[in-house]
């Protein structure tokens, strides 16, 4: 590397670490801190990573089952039940790029249903995409499929029945494995990190 691209210079970070410093972007500088709690969540598993002062506590971290792909397969189902316009061989396709563009997390499932039952013009997204066979385009709405993906995170038996612990408790779980003084600024500050699954803002505070 350093000989064949003349790279200057090098450094490896845990990728936790690196979450807590891409978070000062958008805070002031007291807030600016290397303590926190990061959800890892990726294609096939999610890691809860309990990180004080820039490093990782090890023996904490707990992985659960439930990740990107999971989610792909539960938006799939709902886009199947619902949607008769998709080509049946781009279902999946389909249920990732719905998943990646419109995806989130809300913080009350009743209250986001009323808001689509109410004024669905203004949450309703509509995904287009081309029949891989016959090259013309087709359009789906997409609704409820926006929020109830991600869902599975806090009930992740709509997706494994195997397991049916919400993301909240396994946070929980590890924080209280942490020793006892990181506690308290653990809880304070919890993040995602992931990059391509959906966008969803710190909801552990």
């Amino acid at each position: 590397m350093f000989e064949s691209f003349n790279v200057p210079g090098l450094y490896i970070a845990v990728q936790a670490v690196l979450a807590l410093a891409a978070s000062w972007t958008s805070r002031q500088v007291g807030e600016r801190t290397l303590t926190g709690t990061v959800i890892d969540s990726g294609d096939g598993v999610t890691h809860v990573i309990p990180v004080a002062e820039g490093y990782v506590i090890g023996s904490c971290i707990k992985h659960i089952p439930i990740a990107g792909r999971d989610i792909t397969y539960f938006t799939q189902q709902l886009l199947r039940e619902r949607e008769v316009g998709i080509p049946p061989e781009q279902s999946l396709e389909t249920a990732k790029a719905v998943k990646e563009r419109f995806s989130y997390v809300c913080p009350d499932l009743v209250k986001e249903f009323n808001k689509y039952d109410t004024d669905g013009s203004k949450w309703i997204k509509q995904y287009t995409g081309i029949n891989a066979i016959s090259k013309k385009e087709f359009t789906i709405d997409v609704g409820y499929e926006r929020f109830l993906g991600p869902e599975i995170f806090f009930h992740p038996e709509f997706a494994n029945p195997d397991f049916t612990q919400p993301i909240s408790e396994v946070v929980d779980e590890v924080i209280q494995n942490c020793p006892i003084d990181v506690r308290r600024p653990l809880y304070k500050k919890s993040y995602q990190d992931n990059f391509h699954l959906f966008h969803w803002e710190i909801f552990f505070a």
